[in-house]
């Protein structure tokens, strides 16, 4: 338990600490966005692997099982927060994270134009699908804190964008997202928009099918 505990720490630290801190931009600043995020991108995948490793190995406390309906749905939460991510990972996102940088393309705005923090909220669906699975003190403590933790990235995102953007700026961001449901899909749609969604698609083929692999436990097992 001792593991996870500072897995978890280690892995929450690492995404606040930087900007709180300002060591990202001023890592961004001596070696370039692209490299930063490069090192940060595989700094997390390491945390991440440590994080779950010690999981796994931590003891096992019940608290509720899981269904063949939960394990249904969080499949379907899987399929969305893949999608969300892969359509977001590669726009520009004034108002939210991003891992491009630049300011939101107003005119090709992609999945911005429907849905404004398409990375935090994939990660929110990320983590209530393996809570609804988890029914064990871990997975509450993991999974939960991650869900907590996506909710409040989305007011944070928020309040970094209003002190660094103009009033007239933030108006000109949120108008992107704004309208009726039918013209904000006109706006997203492109050819872009088609591609990553079929690269979400097969990033979620590859987590369900690649899961048992490299986790040890199939999503498949309960059907």
């Amino acid at each position: 338990m001792l593991n996870f505990a500072a897995a978890l720490i280690a892995f929450l630290a690492a995404h606040v600490v930087p900007r709180a801190t300002g060591f990202r931009d001023w890592g961004i600043e001596r070696v370039g966005r692209k490299a930063y995020m490069t090192f940060y991108s595989v700094m997390s995948l390491a945390l991440l692997a440590w994080l779950v490793i010690a999981a796994l190995n931590a003891p096992y406390i019940g608290l509720w099982m899981t269904t063949q309906a939960t394990a249904a749905l969080a499949i379907m939460m899987m399929l969305v927060s893949c999608i969300l991510f892969a359509t977001g990972v590669t726009r520009a996102n004034s108002l939210s994270i991003s891992f491009r940088g630049g300011e939101t393309d107003i005119e090709r705005p992609g999945i911005l134009a429907l849905v404004r923090h398409p990375i935090i909220l994939g990660f929110l669906l990320w983590s209530a699908a393996h809570l609804l699975v988890n029914g064990d003190v871990v997975g509450v403590i993991l999974f939960g804190g991650m869900l907590l933790f996506s909710v409040l990235g989305m007011r944070i995102a928020q309040k970094r964008a209003e002190k660094r953007l103009t009033d007239e700026q933030i108006k000109r961001f949120h108008a992107v997202a704004a309208g009726p449901l039918r013209e904000r899909i006109a706006r997203a749609a492109s050819p872009k928009l088609y591609v990553e969604i079929v690269a979400g698609l097969a990033f979620f083929f590859l987590l369900l099918f690649g899961h048992e692999y490299l986790i040890g436990v199939s999503p498949l097992a309960y059907f």
